[in-house]
């Protein structure tokens, strides 16, 4: 069963880093250029949007690697804390200063991938720790 729930969950954190990096980025980033900020702070901001790709693609890539491997605990612990770090940013801007965000799919998304993951991680054989 875990396998199956860990391989739900790559396939919707892929499908976060399309609608990302295709769908959002566009919507985003763009406007940030005739915005008349300073460079360096339109440059960071594309920096810090893409490094957010790059940590939804290692998590895709953990979550696909644990769906496929016996030994699948570990990087699937390490991608569940990923997304729900990321569930609690985009929930707790929700909240707070960006109700806004309550309408794109990051706060749904992010922690539908955690509760796959967290699912995954509960029904996985390799949970139960041995002891000597």
């Amino acid at each position: 069963m875990d396998k199956w729930l860990f391989g739900a969950a790559a396939v919707f954190a892929l499908l976060g880093l399309l609608a990302h990096e295709f769908l959002g980025a566009p919507r985003v980033l763009d406007p940030l250029t005739g915005a008349g900020l300073p460079p360096e702070v339109v440059w960071l901001h594309h920096f810090s949007w893409h490094v957010g790709t790059v940590a939804t693609a290692a998590m895709v890539v953990m979550f696909f690697f644990a769906s496929r491997r016996p030994d699948r605990l570990p990087p699937a612990i390490l991608a569940t804390a990923m997304s729900l770090s990321f569930a609690g940013i985009g929930i707790g801007l929700a909240i707070g200063p960006g109700p806004e965000l309550w309408r794109t799919p990051a706060p749904y998304l992010w922690s539908l991938v955690s509760m796959l993951g967290g699912l995954g991680i509960w029904t996985s054989p390799g949970r139960r720790l041995r002891r000597r």
